[in-house]
């Protein structure tokens, strides 16, 4: 019998949703305690899943029974609540972005490398069965030698439209993602960090030499200054690999994560979303976890339900990794490094576009 590690997630957003049910049924894992400030959230997963909840992650890291905690709040908590979990002894798996600055995940990887914990950084492409195929095709010579990988992320957020409006007016669980003190910035940071760390994972973690990055603010309705629509970013490596990123908050066609990849003897092209064998025409919108980022209203027109998604984007498998890493005592292959060095190419980026210049790394 596989023994099982004491977890908990603080935070019951969307993603902290997904990350609470692949809890309660991982074989390694025994979901022990949630945490959310909303009460109403709370009592429902209390029932659904019989366990503690806590309104205060304070109180949930003194509870002897948590082992591991899963932190899917907005960016800026993750730094603190990340630092006060280690001086708890508990192991710690962290949502993107790490943090919302290079400062603050030099924080994270000290206290975890002090306190003898085990971290993850949570990047589902590196989990994703499609994307690490893709890896392990690559490692065996099946394309020759990769010179190029682009990939994007980007979501089909409607000008004008409902959900829009209610991030604008800072509504709804997502009322911290168009606030850039809470969120460190806009689709860059927030979604441009799933394509980088992939691109990263792809080339074995080769340094970034030189950042270069093109931002803009004209897509959307009007938001706080530091929230961008979209963005291309583009990495040249030390081993002179180039790999470009492109995000959105606003492509039209729904959720998107592709990648392609160049070898100099094949190719590789990488569709999360629609290459699904079910398309769905709704004039009505449904609920569907693909659709967490929009309400059900404004999911409409041709989606590409994912069969089993959550299993199929990673998330299993990260969790996973990160409690057998624990069993094994040993730091899980995508950490708070991997976290620290995304948000190190992210802030070139966003030096980038300002000076109009590429930007070299390490900064200094």
């Amino acid at each position: 019998m596989t023994r099982k590690v004491g977890t908990a997630v603080i935070g019951l957003g969307s993603i902290g949703s997904i990350h609470t049910d692949w809890y309660s049924c991982i074989p390694e894992s025994e979901l022990v305690a949630v945490c959310s400030r909303r009460q109403t959230v709370l009592r429902e997963y209390e029932r659904k899943y019989g366990v503690k909840g806590y309104t205060d992650y304070r109180e949930l890291l003194e509870d002897k029974k948590v082992e591991a905690v899963t932190i899917s709040t907005p960016p800026y908590l993750h730094c603190q609540m990340a630092i006060e979990a280690a001086k708890a002894g508990k192991h710690v798996a962290v949502e993107k972005p790490l943090a919302i600055s290079v400062k603050e995940a030099d924080e994270m990887i000290g206290a975890v490398g002090k306190l003898g914990v085990q971290d993850i950084y949570l990047e589902n492409l590196c989990f994703a069965p499609s994307y690490t195929t893709a890896k392990r095709i690559v490692e065996v010579g099946g394309v020759g030698d990769v010179y190029f990988c682009k990939a994007r992320e980007a979501c089909d957020l409607m000008v004008g439209s409902e959900a829009e409006h209610a991030m604008i007016q800072r509504k709804g669980h997502w009322d911290w993602l168009f606030n850039p003190v809470q969120s460190g910035g806009g689709c860059l940071i927030n979604m441009g960090c799933h394509p980088i760390q992939y691109i990263r994972y792809l080339y074995n973690n080769i340094r970034v030499k030189k950042v270069f990055a093109e931002i803009t603010e004209q897509v959307g309705s009007p938001k706080p200054k530091g929230i961008e629509d979209a963005v291309l970013l583009v990495m040249k490596f030390e081993d002179e690999r180039v790999g470009t990123i492109e995000a959105s908050y606003y492509a039209d066609g729904g959720q998107s994560d592709k990648a392609e990849i160049y070898g100099n003897k094949g190719t590789i092209l990488i569709d999360l979303y629609t290459r699904n064998p079910i398309t769905v025409n709704s004039h009505l919108g449904y609920s569907f976890q693909q659709s967490a980022f929009l309400p059900p209203s404004e999911n409409k027109g041709w989606t590409f339900p994912v069969p089993d998604e959550n299993y199929s984007l990673g998330y299993y498998h990260e969790l996973r990794h990160f409690l057998q890493s624990i069993l094994q005592d040993r730091r899980p292959t995508v950490n708070f490094d991997d976290g620290r060095a995304t948000l190190e190419i992210i802030e070139a980026g966003y030096k980038s576009h300002n000076t109009g210049q590429a930007v070299a790394l390490p900064a200094s």
